[in-house]
């Protein structure tokens, strides 16, 4: 009988493995704008921050649903948020439990004065591509993100 043949794992054809190599280099290379000493947040305040500017008023559970985030980083950012006085709170008047979170004025002026250096940033990245392929990377993120909903119970 012959024997089977296994396919081998190479690692760097293993979209899993690029993909959170990839992912990780381009957040630790953007985190050196808004972790400089002109803004001075972290890889989770920022990701809040940047919810909150597009979102207006989240708890943090939604925040950690879309942002893929644990409830302990979440926690962390709002509290570092909140200290640095970027953050309004408001008690759900029918939950106690619940907390609702917004951008205060110092909030929204961080998130504006820090957006515009995160796109250029983001568009010297993007230079590497042509029109065609930035499309079609966006056009396969959303594919794979589609095929993980299918996959996921």
């Amino acid at each position: 009988m012959p024997e089977k043949t296994h396919k081998s794992l190479i690692l760097q054809q293993f979209i899993p493995y690029r993909m959170v190599n990839t992912a990780k280099r381009i957040s630790d290379s953007l985190s050196k704008i808004y972790g400089s000493e002109a803004f001075d947040i972290t890889i989770p305040e920022w990701r809040i921050l940047a919810r909150l500017a597009e979102d207006e008023r989240l708890n943090s559970r939604d925040i950690g649903r879309i942002t893929l985030m644990d409830k302990s980083k979440v926690s962390r950012g709002v509290k570092m948020l909140d200290s640095k006085g970027l953050l309004i709170k408001e008690k759900d008047e029918q939950d106690n439990r619940v907390t609702y979170l917004s951008l205060s004025p110092a909030g929204h002026r961080l998130y504006h004065d820090l957006a515009p250096q995160a796109l250029e940033w983001e568009s010297a990245l993007i230079r590497a591509l042509d029109t065609s392929e930035y499309r079609d990377l966006m056009r396969i993120l959303e594919k794979l993100d589609k095929q993980l909903d299918k996959m996921e119970p």
